[in-house]
């Protein structure tokens, strides 16, 4: 009964491939979610303890988070600089004695893993992650929570694969779904954190189209568990009736998005040069750095303690209009700054966070800039604040659709998708890939390590049409005055499919296959005065031997053809045998094959 019942699903779901991923997704996204639920909770404990406590600063809140306290700035200029500065130097011996590979934003160290590591995650790294994370962004840090919450959740998929002795590509599809189920959770977008993890690990568009399902699975059940601790909620609250005004503002819309992808490439130049030219180069051990990155980001929030920690509590003002135009300009490049400090110093932390208040606050002044120049145009500037918030992240990141979705799950509205859609395509089109937060991005697919030995184009340019070519297989070449009729009976004798059509000279002047013939004959019945040159087609599409196979293919779908004439190199013209598709799919099945049976 049992058996009939497994064969019965079998026939159904293809369990032999992703079926187990449907069922150990869910494990992974629970765990994820209580990773999340433990993060948040000891996140928000130590920074009360810590940023409250001790600095005075308690932030204001942002969306559906409780006031437990009344928003203060710091009481003490002293201890602004203290904090921060013991907070990197904790960090740093945590970080280089125990995980070297947890410092900086942790988002980098998934998208390595996945290309590089074979999706392994050493055991200790989420939990030094963890620590780390919390340390500096509970001691003012401008950093985010994305980075520890996806290697927590990474590394428990990464563990549960190698314990179960899975594949090495299942055990990458369970890391990311791990990582999606934690950044879904504590950043309450589900949808955005599955879409998140299948979209950061390439600059270009390409996608991880396998993970997207265990990702969703593990995405949903981890936010489940969080929300049933803490409540959905939202992540921001914004202003009832907020929506895309229409066409006669999609003109500020392109200007904003060049805006973005201007501070874009300032935001990422500052990062990493602080980082190679400034921390890098410092004659001191590694370990003290954060300590100097907390310290200059302390001089830094002595003016703007705006810039401490995550800084969703200065978005949610923004929105709610209770900051002027300069002081978001100026927070918008303080941000950039502080951020710099703190992670490219090696402090721990993402960027998603410092990344979605700096698009704020440059779309809160360019939406009050707007409104002052038009007001008749423009009736809520806090529009631009959630456009830019997506927008300015979809560029650095190279993730559009991640960030458009994400800022619409996390505000609760879509009404804004169309201006989010426009300047999160635009801002990605014009910020060259080369300038990303994320160094371990690989442009495509087929350039991923993941995915060497699986890709046609891989292998096949590294073989050559003669290397598969069968010049003893006869080719029916037919002359141009050939009429339908003896056509007709030589196709009858023939083996082949396809027929070059050649002049006088013998040279190539067109082809036809079967199918060709077919239609001739279904024709309007002047078959008798039909030759072959009114069958042939032009152009004709043709290998040479010395043509790679991943050319050949090209020109097979190009045409969706199933031959190809093969043709002298220093005769274009001159038939010398034909390339059938089966020659080459055998071919590469072959190769893949000895390279697979080879590792």
């Amino acid at each position: 009964m049992f058996q009939h019942i497994r064969r019965y699903f079998t026939s159904i779901f293809d369990t032999e491939s992703s079926g187990r991923l449907v069922f150990f997704s869910p494990l992974v996204g629970i765990v994820a979610g209580l990773g999340a639920v433990l993060f948040f909770f000891l996140l928000m404990w130590f920074q009360g303890a810590v940023l409250g406590g001790i600095a005075g600063y308690y932030p204001p809140a942002a969306g559906s988070e409780a006031i437990e306290h009344v928003p203060q700035n710091p009481s003490q200029w002293w201890v602004v600089l203290l904090v921060p500065t013991i907070g990197g130097l904790v960090c740093g011996m945590i970080v280089y004695g125990l995980a070297p590979e947890a410092e900086g934003h942790g988002t980098d160290a998934l998208v390595r893993a996945f290309h590089r590591l074979s999706g392994r995650i050493r055991g200790r790294v989420p939990f030094v992650k963890t620590v780390a994370s919390i340390i500096t962004i509970g001691t003012g840090g401008s950093a985010g929570r994305e980075g520890p919450i996806a290697q927590i959740g990474a590394g428990f998929g990464s563990f549960l694969a190698t314990k179960l002795s899975l594949s090495e590509r299942d055990r990458r599809l369970l890391m990311l779904a791990g990582a999606a189920g934690g950044i879904g959770a504590i950043f309450r977008a589900p949808l955005g954190g599955a879409l998140f993890v299948s979209e950061v690990l390439y600059s270009s568009t390409a996608l991880e189209t396998a993970a997207v399902i265990p990702c969703f699975i593990a995405s949903i059940t981890a936010y489940t568990v969080f929300a049933t601790i803490y409540g959905p909620g939202l992540a921001f609250k914004t202003t009832p009736g907020l929506e895309f005004g229409g066409a006669e503002e999609i003109p500020l819309y392109l200007v904003f998005a060049i805006l973005c992808a201007i501070v874009g490439y300032i935001y990422v130049l500052v990062f990493y040069c602080m980082r190679d030219r400034v921390f890098r180069r410092l004659p001191i051990p590694n370990f003290v750095k954060p300590a100097v990155g907390g310290l200059m980001l302390g001089v830094l929030a002595i003016w703007l303690p705006h810039l401490m920690s995550g800084g969703y509590g200065w978005i949610q003002r923004a929105i709610d209009g209770k900051l002027t135009i300069w002081i978001m300009v100026v927070l918008c490049f303080g941000k950039i700054f502080a951020t710099s400090f703190t992670i490219s110093s090696g402090g721990s932390g993402g960027v998603f966070a410092p990344s979605l208040f700096i698009g704020a606050m440059l779309g809160g002044a360019f939406g009050m800039a707007c409104q002052q120049l038009f007001p008749n145009l423009i009736t809520h500037p806090e529009a631009f604040i959630l456009v830019g918030m997506g927008g300015f992240f979809a560029g650095v990141a190279r993730v559009p659709l991640t960030a458009m979705l994400m800022v619409c799950e996390m505000s609760g509205t879509y009404n804004l998708l169309i201006p989010l859609m426009l300047v999160c395509i635009i801002n990605v089109a014009v910020l060259s890939s080369r300038w990303s937060l994320y160094e371990e991005q690989v442009p495509g697919l087929v350039d991923s390590p993941a995915h060497q030995g699986d890709f046609v184009v891989d292998v096949l340019e590294q073989m050559f049409v003669r290397d598969v070519m069968h010049l003893d297989r006869k080719v029916d070449l037919i002359p141009e005055d050939m009429p339908l009729t003896e056509i007709l009976r030589l196709a009858s004798y023939s083996n082949n499919s396809y027929y070059p059509v050649v002049d006088q000279e013998k040279q190539l002047a067109g082809i036809f296959s079967l199918r060709d013939l077919r239609a001739v004959l279904t024709g309007n019945g002047s078959g008798p005065l039909i030759v072959a040159a009114d069958i042939a087609t032009q152009p004709v599409l043709t290998v040479k031997a010395e043509d790679d196979l991943h050319t050949a293919l090209r020109r097979f779908t190009q045409k969706n053809v199933d031959y190809l004439p093969i043709v002298e190199t220093e005769a274009p013209r001159h038939v010398i045998g034909m390339l059938s598709r089966h020659d080459v799919i055998g071919a590469y099945h072959d190769r893949v094959s000895k390279m697979q049976h080879h590792e």
